[in-house]
């Protein structure tokens, strides 16, 4: 850090420090400024000008203060921070002066490197959206780096779900923004990630329809198919629209998952059998990982299907081992199916050991609904107004003609 602060004291006087006449001007700059007496001498030792020794703390204090810090230990703790603000200042920048080839430039030379850029970047979009900007949106998801078999699991999720909770403000008909969710990479990393059950009636709903009609992707258009089903589940339709899905080998086991489930929202009276196979067929090592039963185990909570929730903890049944839970969302999303299932046939140790280490904020975008259900279970132990209330003003959000009183109070009868 001691070069650093020689970087930037040269920076901030505009000229190195190469010779006791340069020496004795900075110490009669500093005294200027800071009123601070500091020899030349010092100054020459501390940027190398003759034999360097180790700085005093009163040097290294005083050319922190020079630099506007309060003293040396302010500068190493804060220095990067401010640092970092002068960048965010200079995004902003360019983001508002509409230098549109200068921000594609920084983001193609810097997205997925870091931890922090992906960060940074996630802030670029979310301001670039807020103030509408979606073409510009659109021409940095079109970049080759932005595919998103570039980007490890948990950058997808992280990239998905800061930037899906802001298109709950965006209008749906803009068009620019119709054709931003158009863009492939942004259907990959963002509306395939932020599967909005919140948000599902009516903005999220629209954009999938938008995106069905117009994708030639196999894979997309099952997914859509998946998520309009579902509305028309919730919106309580024949079951004679519903789309039929079908499942292809090189889909992700999470949308196997999501196929599978259309049987229990579609009332198929072989469900368990169908379960089996489907089992039996997605079996590693003699386990079944858990994105296979991702869809499976939600769906069987929404529907009620107490007989999936049983076959599926009767098979995953050794709790010691959950080594097949490689994404903890997965794991969390199993343990609130064996919560909601062990309150109805009343089991209350395992319920207690469930709901320790149960953590219902980790649903990303299924948390409105599975808080839905969360108040339901809640109820029934403790018998407070406050779940109630609470469930009919996330109902209200999400799908009051679904999630009714009637179905609150008869959820588990």
């Amino acid at each position: 850090m001691e070069n650093k602060l020689r970087e930037i004291t040269e920076s901030k006087i505009g000229f190195k420090i190469k010779s006791l006449k340069d020496s004795k001007r900075l110490s009669e700059i500093i005294a200027k400024e800071n009123d601070i007496d500091i020899s030349y001498n010092t100054i020459r030792r501390f940027f190398g000008v003759v034999k360097n020794v180790q700085a005093s703390n009163f040097t290294l204090n005083t050319i922190s203060k020079f630099n506007g810090f309060d003293n040396y230990s302010d500068f190493i703790i804060n220095f990067k921070l401010r640092n970092k603000w002068s960048q965010e200042f200079e995004i902003s920048k360019i983001i508002h002066n509409d230098e549109g080839d200068k921000l594609l430039a920084y983001v193609d030379n810097n997205i997925s490197q870091t931890k922090s850029f992906n960060l940074k970047f996630i802030q670029i979009i979310r301001e670039l959206i807020l103030i509408k900007n979606f073409n510009l949106v659109r021409r940095i998801f079109e970049l080759k780096k932005m595919n998103a078999n570039n980007f490890i699991y948990d950058d997808k999720v992280l990239i998905g779900m800061s930037i899906g909770y802001l298109i709950r403000v965006v209008n749906i008909k803009n068009k620019a923004f119709n054709q931003l969710i158009l863009n492939e990479n942004f259907q990959d990393l963002v509306i395939t990630i932020f599967v909005d059950y919140g948000g599902l009636k009516p903005y999220y709903s629209e954009m999938i329809k938008t995106i069905y009609n117009k994708t030639s992707r196999k894979s997309v258009s099952v997914f859509c198919e998946g998520i309009l089903n579902l509305n028309k589940y919730l919106n309580k339709e024949n079951t004679n629209s519903y789309y039929i899905l079908k499942e292809e080998k090189d889909f992700h086991p999470i949308l196997k998952s999501r196929i599978f489930a259309q049987y229990m929202l579609m009332g198929d009276s072989e469900i368990i059998i169908k379960l089996k196979n489907y089992y039996q067929k997605h079996l590693v090592n003699g386990f079944i990982p858990i994105e296979y039963l991702f869809e499976i185990n939600f769906t069987s909570i929404l529907t009620r299907n107490f007989k999936v929730m049983k076959w599926i903890i009767e098979k995953i049944k050794p709790e010691s081992d959950y080594t097949f839970f490689y994404k903890y969302e997965h794991y969390n999303n199993f343990l609130f199916m064996k919560l909601i299932y062990y309150t109805k046939i009343n089991d209350h140790e395992k319920i207690a050991s469930i709901d320790k280490n149960l953590i219902i904020n980790r649903f990303k975008s299924y948390e409105e609904v599975a808080k839905l259900y969360h108040n339901i279970y809640k109820y029934t132990w403790k018998n407070d107004e406050k779940y109630l209330t609470e469930y009919l003003k996330l109902a209200k959000k999400v799908n009051a003609s679904f999630f009714t009183k009637r179905y609150f109070f008869e959820y588990f009868n």
